[in-house]
């Protein structure tokens, strides 16, 4: 497990570089959250607002948003697919995003259209993961995007 500080990444998991997003396969399916980072980052889940199942999505394109204490902004899927189950819990108590966020604070399950093409881009793997995470987190302390605890 990559770990930084009081921040951890299960290897097991996909990430979004950019986004924040985790993503996992579970039979076909891909379950998706925000990270550890990620919320850190965004600070306190205010609101989750979530497409309804059946919609289909693209890799980068908005499947919903958050709004949290430091950040406002779309939630961008990190695979293709149809969104086949939301996390009504989730959207129900945003701060399991920040509370539980590999565990209950997950958003949506998308069935992918094609996994293993969308997931070259991300992060996967426990030596790639934890240097990501060194380096993600060097640059947001010296751009001041969130401060020591």
């Amino acid at each position: 497990m990559a770990k930084h500080e009081e921040i951890f990444l299960p290897d097991d998991l996909y990430y979004d570089r950019k986004d924040h997003l985790w993503a996992k396969l579970e039979g076909g399916k891909v379950r998706v959250g925000l990270d550890m980072f990620g919320q850190k980052a965004a600070g306190t889940a205010a609101y989750i607002k979530i497409l309804p199942v059946g919609k289909t999505v693209q890799k980068t394109r908005a499947f919903g948003s958050l709004e949290a204490g430091k950040y406002i902004g779309p939630l961008k899927a990190p695979v293709t697919g149809k969104i086949v189950e939301i996390n009504n819990e989730v959207i129900a108590n945003p701060r399991l995003v920040n509370t539980d966020p590999y565990g209950k604070g997950w958003f949506v399950i998308i069935e992918s259209a094609n996994f293993d093409n969308d997931i070259h881009d991300l992060v996967h793997g426990a030596e790639n993961i934890q240097a990501w995470l060194d380096a993600e987190y060097k640059d947001y302390m010296e751009k001041g995007l969130f401060a020591e605890e």
